[in-house]
Formats: structure tokens, C-alpha cells, sequence
């Protein structure tokens, strides 16, 4: 099993994690945390919410907050060649030959409908690896997780009070788990669960991490220890 310091992410030795005393040491940035509420993915460490990374942010509003982060990505460079060739050769093989033809053809439409969804999907994602961003909002009892680029996208809204954690969880992504892969994403649970930020790099991923467990509440976050740390081999 792997620790990682909430505070400044570096690896922690198992030699220093005293499970009697529920304690971890980090020694490279000298705090101490619960065992067991980083194990459980927390920690009172976390990202400084005044000084966000590159493509973050955060701020309180009135009864609330806003944090979010941009998904854009240099993986861009590689999905739009991809996507201009593959849906390019796929509309105009079996749409743009109709059109040219003047000639509507059933059989051909409908099976060219699969390609036609991949095209639409993969131009989605192009333009959030371009320029979307994904957007968590509170206000008051109020809470909106807002994914897309500009006012165009896709908003679910909830209870605030539906929820009472927060965690990072790397789950499968895919067609009931086929043809799929590892990634992670923020879940919030509580009354319901829900999941967002697949497209966030880690630092980002990290940092809007951090925001919403300092919202939660002392409750929610992982305490540093206050007691004297123990010996540590």
C-alpha cells in the first residue's frame, strides 16, 4: 500500500506509519496525519485555496462558493488529427455521397447512425480538451456541477445537504466495463452520489479535491494530530 503526503504529495516510507497511534509522518514537509482518515482518503493537508495552479480556481460567493478548473489538455494535439480523419472518412463515405447523389438512402443513414454519435462525441470532446471547463457551484442549500465550454453545456443540480463527503476514486470508465479504462474522478457521497472531473489533470483534480473537503467542514477533513508524534524508526 502507498501513502502519499496530502500536503506536499510526496511518497511516505512505511516506516513511518505508527498504526497504534494513528499517526503518519511526512518527512520531507515534517506534518503528521491521521492513519486511518488517509487511508480513507483524507487529510487536513491540502492544496491552498488562495494560490489555485494553473487553470483553477476558487472563490466565496454570497451563501456559497465556486471552484472548478479547465479540462483543457495537450492531449488535444492528438484527438482532433484523429477525429478529422476518422469522422471526415466516415460523414463522407456514407452521408456525403447522398448529398453529392442527391439520393437518400435508408439502409446506408441508418447504418451510418454509430458513426455519426462517435463523430458528435468525439468533437465533444475536442472542444473540452480545447477550451471546456468543468464547475462546481453552492448557494445556499444549492449545488450545480456545470460541464462545458462557455454558457454551452451540461448542468445537475442538487442539495447541498444531500451530500456529507467527498473523496477521490478511480473507477472504470466504458460500456458496462468492457473496452474500458482506469481513471480518476471527485465523488461526492451522502443521500446520492455523484462524480465529475475525469478530464482534470492531478494538480487540478487535487486542488478542487481539497476546496469542496475544506467546505464540507472540519467534520470532513482528516485532522493533523495535535498530540506529541510518536518515535518513528
Amino acid at each position: 500500500m502507498n501513502l502519499t503526503c496530502p500536503s506536499c504529495r510526496s511518497m511516505i516510507a512505511k516506516d513511518d506509519v505508527n498504526v497504534s497511534t494513528d499517526i503518519v509522518l511526512c518527512r520531507k514537509c515534517g506534518k503528521t496525519f491521521s492513519f486511518s482518515q488517509l487511508l480513507n482518503g483524507s487529510s487536513s493537508g491540502g492544496a491552498d485555496l488562495t494560490a489555485p495552479p494553473r487553470g483553477a480556481w476558487f472563490e466565496q460567493i454570497p451563501g456559497g462558493f465556486r471552484v472548478g478548473a479547465s479540462t483543457r489538455s495537450a492531449m488535444a494535439l492528438f484527438f482532433i488529427p484523429f477525429t478529422c480523419a476518422w469522422s471526415g472518412m466516415s460523414m463522407s463515405g456514407i452521408y456525403g455521397t447522398q448529398i453529392k447523389s442527391g439520393h437518400f438512402d435508408p439502409s446506408s443513414s441508418l447504418f451510418g447512425l454509430p458513426f455519426l454519435i462517435g463523430t458528435v462525441c468525439l468533437v465533444s470532446v475536442c472542444a473540452m480538451m480545447i477550451a471546456g471547463k468543468v464547475e462546481v457551484t453552492r448557494s445556499g442549500d444549492m449545488l450545480s456541477v456545470f460541464s462545458g465550454v462557455g454558457l454551452l453545456g451540461w448542468t445537475r443540480s442538487f442539495r447541498w445537504s444531500d451530500f456529507d463527503s467527498v473523496r477521490e476514486e478511480v473507477r472504470r470508465n466504458g460500456w458496462n466495463g468492457n473496452f474500458s479504462r482506469q481513471g480518476p474522478v471527485i465523488l461526492l457521497e451522502g443521500r446520492r452520489r455523484v462524480a465529475f472531473g475525469s478530464m482534470w489533470n492531478d494538480e487540478r483534480r487535487y486542488f478542487v479535491l481539497s476546496a469542496l473537503r475544506s467546505m464540507f467542514g472540519s467534520s470532513n477533513r482528516a485532522q493533523s494530530t495535535t498530540i506529541m508524534a510518536p518515535q518513528f524508526r
